[in-house]
């Protein structure tokens, strides 16, 4: 087999600071199974439908104590979005199997966090995993949001019959929206420096959905963890990269492959559903690019390559972990907030989290057309039980 050599990303250009944020990740409790049509593209068989758990963060100012949360997840009586929505769901639009057994609220206060203490929940985007239930929130919360966000997505239901929003959402609160300087950038993003001191920023990260942006925490002076939202929606979009190649080999102790595989585990066993036509493609191209299909849920799917494409050269930074939203290696590795430690993921350099987390995608994956991995859940799920999508959107 011939040896690939990496390519040397282009510098990102990470500014400097002493000050930092403490990070820890959140398990939503959304748990979806979606159709890859609209988000992935190839469709690759075997993987027509993949496994879609959803992350959050909750971030501490070190030095003010201030706190903000980025990214809410869902709502656990997902009956109650608003008719946009549910429709989508009785028709299987997208999703084939849901379940949340608690709002980010109940998380983060059975962990112990005063909700009247958190300055304000960044939504990433719009959609309703992300958005989770701010009705739930003190009216002192805040809501940050993206770039044309309030044009393009205001008024909610019922004001507007046709908005996936909700007006409880938001309504009785300050919805801040982020304006970016074009000057300041940090890799090829516009950059915002939320709490002004080089601890936090905002990066304008177009392409998924109006107004989507991720954010980038200094973790130690030299370390950030790049919260990558919906960037792209499988980590298989990110890897591999000519940054990143896929190697010959792997070890499933050290990548966390799943049992089955042997030790050492030839990349062959990956490759074979990978669309490129030579070795070198299959081993420095990532799997799937920007949905293209009709009904994509990439509003431009174009600009959503080019951020891809972007967020890989932090992808390859030693001193950066990508993660996306809805990435299950995460889950795997990160101490959660749910488990009731506190834990925070600062030390993800020094623990080797991003190495454990980077190929464990490829579990996910099919091997000769067969699905890599059981899905997470199948069918609509309320009150702890798996019911038809009639009772399971009744109101």
């Amino acid at each position: 087999m011939p040896s690939i050599t990496s390519k040397p990303a282009p510098p990102l250009s990470l500014p400097s600071s002493s000050s930092l944020v403490t990070v820890q990740a959140i398990d939503t409790t959304l748990c979806l199974y979606v159709r890859s049509e609209n988000f992935l593209n190839p469709i690759i068989p075997g993987h027509e439908i993949y496994n879609c758990p959803t992350i959050g963060f909750l971030i501490t100012n070190q030095e003010t104590g201030k706190q903000i949360l980025f990214d809410a997840g869902g709502r656990k009586d997902y009956w109650n979005y608003s008719p946009v929505v549910r429709t989508r769901f009785e028709k299987g639009v997208n999703v084939k199997g849901l379940r949340c057994d608690a709002g980010v609220h109940e998380v983060l206060e059975t962990a112990g966090v005063d909700l009247n203490a958190l300055e304000s929940v960044i939504w990433s985007h719009w959609h309703f995993d992300h958005v989770g239930d701010m009705s739930k929130f003190p009216a002192s919360v805040n809501i940050i949001v993206g770039p044309g966000f309030k044009e393009s997505l205001l008024p909610g239901y019922p004001s507007n019959p046709n908005s996936t929003l909700l007006e409880s959402d938001y309504s009785g609160r300050e919805m801040k929206e982020i304006s970016f300087d074009t000057s300041f950038k940090i890799g090829k993003f516009n950059a915002y420096d939320y709490f002004q001191d080089g601890s936090f920023y905002l990066l304008d990260v177009p392409g998924h959905a109006i107004g989507h942006i991720c954010g980038l925490a200094r973790t130690t002076p030299t370390t950030f963890m790049l919260l990558g939202a919906d960037t792209c929606h499988f980590p298989g979009s990110l890897r591999p990269s000519p940054y990143i190649p896929l190697p010959e080999t792997l070890s499933p102790a050290r990548f966390g492959l799943d049992s089955h595989f042997p030790s050492p585990c030839p990349c062959e066993l990956f490759t074979d559903c990978h669309s490129g036509h030579t070795e070198e493609e299959k081993r420095t191209q990532s799997y799937y690019t920007a949905s293209r299909a009709p009904g994509s849920a990439y509003v431009d799917p174009d600009t959503a390559d080019i951020s891809i494409s972007s967020m890989k050269e932090f992808d390859a930074s030693e001193d950066v972990f990508v993660c996306l939203a809805h990435d299950p290696g995460l889950f795997e590795v990160l101490p959660l907030l749910n488990d009731g430690k506190g834990d925070n993921v600062n030390a993800w350099k020094e623990k080797g989290w991003k190495e454990a987390v980077r190929w464990r995608f490829l579990n996910e994956l099919p091997k000769e057309g067969k699905r890599g991995r059981k899905p997470l859940v199948e069918g609509f799920w309320r009150d702890g039980l798996k019911v038809s999508a009639v009772e399971a959107l009744k109101r």
